[in-house]
């Protein structure tokens, strides 16, 4: 199979020269943040990306602590917290994954066991783990299962600046299929010129 590529920059997949759209562009007509002043926005982006990074180079034993930003620390507190009060102990963490049939990529956070059973695990930093969550998950749950790994349980964790984390679990059966019937207007759109939310406009044909 030709190589999942991916630009950070533009956030875009490829494979071969053929874009793919990403879970988050596929779920971007249910998001809207109009309402968020920009800087705002901006800010909230830059710190998540920091916790996210974070947390990657704890589980992959590279972080740094001595040089770790003073508001990170709560975040890995939190972090930390969750894996020992839970076990949790990745078997993936932000891997990047394509479905060849549906056409469309992402990179879930992680995956690992809770309980003796697989979850796959979207980590967040906000105090608000709402439904759209769930389809996202729903989305990375079938990436893996296209690859050979069975997932059986999609959770969401909020890691929250006091040091705390709450960690949802996701069981709606109907998430996937509000996903797929998302993914195919999108095509659909795509197909027939119009734009697609959260792409480019390059990416509409």
């Amino acid at each position: 199979m030709t190589e999942l590529r991916f630009d950070p920059v533009g956030h875009m997949y490829t494979v071969g020269a053929q874009r793919v759209p990403s879970v988050t562009q596929i779920l971007a007509p249910l998001v809207d943040y109009s309402m968020v002043p920009a800087a705002t926005l901006e800010r909230s982006r830059q710190l998540g990306q920091a916790v996210h990074r974070m947390t990657e180079l704890y589980d992959l034993d590279d972080l740094d602590l001595d040089d770790l930003a003073d508001e990170l620390r709560p975040y890995l507190t939190a972090w930390i917290k969750f894996r020992a009060e839970t076990g949790f102990v990745p078997e993936s963490i932000e891997k990047r994954l394509y479905h060849p049939a549906l056409r469309y990529a992402g990179t879930p956070d992680r995956s690992g066991l809770i309980n003796g059973r697989r979850a796959v695990i979207d980590i967040k930093k906000m105090l608000t783990l709402g439904p759209v969550i769930g389809l996202q998950l729903a989305a990375y749950k079938e990436l893996f299962e296209k690859t050979g790994t069975h997932v059986e349980d999609r959770y969401a964790l909020g890691l929250r600046a006091d040091g705390t984390y709450r960690l949802v679990p996701y069981t709606d059966k109907g998430d996937w299929p509000v996903f797929l019937s998302l993914l195919t207007t999108r095509n659909w759109k795509e197909k027939h010129g119009y734009a697609t939310a959260g792409e480019p406009a390059s990416a509409a044909a």
